[in-house]
């Protein structure tokens, strides 16, 4: 059985609904996420699904990807993919992305697919060229992302701690780091929003998205913390640390909620990092 689980947060796609019905029509079983703090108790609007966890966004998307792993567990999905709630997937290309282990059955693998960047109109990300049919990665973001149930205890939970940003990042370098291989299915496709564009248009240019001050806090903290993992490729650390000696100065010159923006910056620069992973 493939499980599918997704976290909601705000206000969900107007589709949603018949499109995680059509899944489960398809076959795949559905895990949602509760993930807003003022959560319900029951799929509101009746939207379809197999498990409903009201998750109030303890511990983030982390938190709500782990709970919702951990439901498909109980239900015996063996198979398990992360996909966000304005992603979409259709089955076909959900069981496509199960194919890495029809010619490797022992290979210990995460697979996603290829990532569009809706904003940007171009591949997100690069391969490290072609393993067999697929291409091998070090880093997969979370949407998309299949993996075998029985591999979940060697690959092991989102680090709560880190709450939204750099949670794909760790995981997937840890994942590495416990001799997992990433591969991105070359024939599988998904369209992804990477924050809302910015209004100013240098920044635009310069490829910045605008996020909340909060997710700029978030994104300073979590790279101190991320810096410091020895699972973490030394030139990815020293590449998102030139990005951030830039990125603050945007914010605070180019974004509205300067002032929050400032409070927030000098919070993730002094804030208590969280525990490493263990």
């Amino acid at each position: 059985m493939h499980a599918v689980v997704m976290p909601l947060f705000g206000e969900s796609e107007a589709d949603l609904g018949s499109y995680l019905l059509a899944l489960q029509y398809s076959g795949l079983e559905v895990v949602l996420v509760d993930n807003d703090p003022c959560g319900v108790a029951t799929p509101p609007g009746g939207l379809p699904c197999r498990r409903w966890i009201p998750n109030r966004n303890r511990g983030g998307i982390a938190g709500g990807l782990n709970r919702g792993v951990a439901a498909a567990l109980e239900l015996g999905a063996g198979w398990i993919t992360l996909l966000d709630q304005d992603s979409r997937l259709d089955a076909e290309d959900l069981h496509r992305l199960r194919e890495p282990w029809s010619a490797s059955p022992s290979e210990a693998l995460v697979v996603g697919p290829r990532i569009w960047d809706r904003e940007r109109q171009e591949l997100h990300g690069r391969g490290l060229g072609p393993s067999d049919a697929f291409e091998r990665t070090r880093l997969l973001i979370s949407s998309g992302t299949t993996f075998r149930a029985e591999d979940w205890p060697a690959l092991g939970g989102f680090h709560e701690g880190l709450f939204i940003d750099f949670v794909d990042h760790a995981w997937c370098f840890r994942a590495q780091s416990q001799g997992f291989e990433l591969l991105q299915h070359s024939e599988v496709r998904l369209e992804q929003r990477f924050g809302s564009p910015h209004p100013n248009r240098l920044c635009r240019w310069a490829g910045l998205q605008l996020y909340s001050p909060q997710r700029h806090y978030y994104a300073i903290r979590n790279l101190r913390w991320l810096i410091l993992q020895k699972t973490v490729p030394l030139d990815l650390k020293l590449k998102e640390c030139v990005k951030m000696l830039i990125k603050p100065w945007c914010w605070l010159l180019f974004e509205p909620k300067r002032l929050e923006n400032l409070n927030q910056v000098l919070r993730g620069l002094i804030d208590t990092l969280p525990d490493p992973y263990r």
